[in-house]
């Protein structure tokens, strides 16, 4: 199962509707960074906050908000 976490820098959809879209295609939420996470969704790859640091470490994917849309479609 494909699992997602999503930064608080989403602009054309909000991180509530991001997850009940992921969810609904049989995908699961993730509120804290683990090494079983799949993707990172963020418009800011480069931004330093602890959180995208750990995720850069454990080698999480990461795919901005257009590249995320594309894949629930």
């Amino acid at each position: 199962m494909i699992k997602f976490y999503f930064s608080e820098d989403l602009k054309k959809i909000n991180r509530d509707e991001a997850k009940k879209r992921v969810l609904e295609k049989g995908g699961l939420i993730r509120e804290e960074i683990s090494n079983d996470l799949w993707y990172l969704v963020t418009n800011n790859p480069n931004a330093s906050s602890e959180k995208l640091n750990r995720a850069k470490k454990l080698g999480v994917t990461f795919i901005d908000e257009l590249d995320f849309l594309k894949m629930i479609e």
